[in-house]
């Protein structure tokens, strides 16, 4: 498995929308356009890069972050609690 963080900056609110609700079906909303993803395989992040592309104009942005272990590990929210606990369920 494999985490990221996909954040974007989209102007149309119709294909914002879609875009998140892809996203969704991947990981988590951890703010309003940045979700923690996680995928199977290289095969599964190229499909869904694939499937994102339909959202993505011109003058938009949308960018993956890896997050691997070892980071996902060190890192907590304000109150020094750790936030990324991957995968949070698995899909069987």
């Amino acid at each position: 498995m494999k985490v990221y963080l996909a954040c974007f900056d989209i102007e149309n609110d119709k294909k914002r929308r879609r875009l998140s609700k892809l996203l969704l079906s991947y990981g988590e909303r951890v703010q309003y356009s940045v979700f923690e993803i996680t995928v199977k395989s290289d095969a599964s992040m190229k499909k869904l890069l694939k499937r994102c592309k339909r959202h993505v104009e011109e003058g938009d942005s949308l960018r993956f972050y890896a997050l691997p272990s070892i980071a996902r590990e060190a890192s907590f929210d304000i109150d020094g609690e750790p936030i990324a606990r991957f995968p949070q369920a698995e899909i069987l």
